[in-house]
């Protein structure tokens, strides 16, 4: 069997486990055979063509160009195969549902339902599954359970988007990456319970909360809920937010080592954006306590990609919807949920600038490292920095531009795009399903794009057509 094809067909049974749990979930709090139905048919299906090949040992000593297609197909075959329940259960049609699970599965949590609340706590809980094994990443998922030890292991961790690595070998990096985001999972369900959230909301939201998703299971996101689960939502975001090799420093008690350039990054970025939207709101008519809810909210959802809203976006003023997009655009840090550029990225640009500018008036003899905190940055890594910001940003227009041929502004169609390629959920009301089919695909390419990196998926592309 072809090596990509073998991965990819992997990869759909262990999502087949997920869609069976969702179909026992469905008999037994729904009472429902239909919707069972539509969770057992695909599930039992792709199990049923995994039967021949089971017994058929991994492919060894993949090339990282095969890992990156493996990566491309895979994700694009799990949000079609993630796309089947909606359908059959007769909640959406083919294309809404290819767009629900591609959002789900990477994390974005732009949605085709109008009334949530309506649907049963199957469907919802699939939604949220799909995001909270998304986020961490579904390949990781798969090398923690398939894998002790394996070059092919490295190769399928990169290709993925990942290059942290705290343990002595990836698949103990993977492992311990799922420990945490459990724990994490399992106290954020606590905390919001203790807020007076009902347990299925509470476990759903801080599923969807550490996954950096955005799907929730009420009309009103996180303005359903009290203000006091608002503000602890924030710090749920972050933590999705920021590195797993943070979190494994902190839980070592390495305090230090947890607070990154990126931990760094982030924490002004919020502080800054926030003060400033803040003020805005303030000088719009907004209250203060709500000014100040609604912008370290937003810039926290926007900036870690998670996409939930405690207000109406669609009603603020452009100046404030710019600094949502540019946090959409940075993402959260690299080795996290989060999608988009990646803080990291972000550092290296900014600082670039002023280490170009010493350059340029030092003499020609003279050698300026380029150095950020204890790391010295060779000249092949900035160039890949820019060249992905680059590619990242061309992308962003393009989609920007099929918007604004629908006669929407250049603003709202910059913010509708970068929130689908940075996997962030947020929307100022363009995305729903009266959108003409030319808009739901340009999303879910963003999407698709946004959440591998761009060029694995180039990769795929440029090796089709040359065949």
């Amino acid at each position: 069997m072809n090596r990509i094809w073998y991965f990819s067909l992997k990869l759909l049974t262990y999502i087949s486990i997920f869609m069976l749990i969702n179909a026992v979930y469905a008999l037994i709090v729904d009472r429902s055979v239909v919707l069972a139905l539509s969770f057992i048919f695909p599930a039992v299906w792709v199990l049923f063509i995994w039967v021949p090949f089971m017994n058929e040992p991994p492919p060894e000593n993949l090339t990282l160009r095969e890992s990156f297609k493996i990566a491309a197909v895979g994700w694009l075959l799990m949000s079609i195969f993630g796309a089947v329940p909606f359908v059959i259960s007769g909640y959406l049609n083919p294309l809404d549902a290819w767009f629900e699970s591609m959002s789900g599965f990477t994390a974005t949590g732009l949605t085709m339902f109008t009334d949530v609340e309506s649907l049963p706590q199957s469907i919802l809980l699939w939604r949220s599954l799909t995001e909270w094994i998304g986020g961490v990443g579904v390949i990781a998922l798969f090398l923690s359970v398939m894998y002790r030890t394996s070059r092919v292991v490295q190769t399928l961790y990169f290709a993925e988007g990942r290059s942290d690595k705290t343990e002595p070998t990836i698949i103990g990096t993977v492992r311990k990456i799922w420990g945490i985001y459990l724990f994490y999972t399992f106290l954020f369900a606590f905390i919001f319970v203790l807020l007076g959230v009902p347990i299925f909301d509470a476990v759903n939201i801080a599923m969807t909360a550490l996954a950096t998703g955005g799907f929730a299971v009420t009309n009103n996101s996180i303005a359903a809920y009290s203000p006091y689960v608002a503000i602890a939502m924030i710090f749920a975001m972050a933590a999705g937010g920021i590195s797993f090799v943070s979190h494994i420093n902190l839980f070592k008690g390495r305090v230090r080592d947890f607070v990154s350039i990126e931990v760094k990054a982030m924490a002004t970025i919020v502080m800054f954006f926030s003060l400033v939207m803040m003020l805005h709101l303030r000088y719009m008519g907004a209250l203060w306590d709500d000014a100040a809810l609604q912008s370290f909210f937003h810039v926290t959802s926007a900036l870690t990609g998670t996409g939930f809203s405690v207000a109406e976006l669609s009603k603020l003023a452009d100046f404030d919807k710019s600094f949502l997009i540019i946090s959409m655009i940075f993402g959260g840090a690299y080795g996290s949920t989060s999608s988009a550029l990646k803080l990291i990225r972000v550092v290296v640009l900014f600082y670039g600038i002023f280490w170009y500018i010493r350059i340029r008036l030092a003499p020609r003899s003279a050698i300026i490292p380029f150095k950020i905190g204890r790391k010295v940055f060779d000249s092949s890594e900035v160039r890949d920095v820019s060249i992905y910001t680059t590619t990242y940003i061309v992308l962003l227009f393009l989609g920007a531009i099929v918007f604004m041929a629908y006669g929407y502004s250049l603003v709202d169609s910059l913010f509708e795009v970068a929130s689908a390629e940075g996997n962030v959920g947020l929307s100022v009301g363009i995305t729903s399903p009266l959108m003409p089919w030319v808009q739901k695909i340009t999303l879910i390419l963003e999407m698709w794009f946004g959440r591998l990196e761009i060029f694995p998926i180039l990769i795929l592309l440029v090796d089709i057509f040359k065949k």
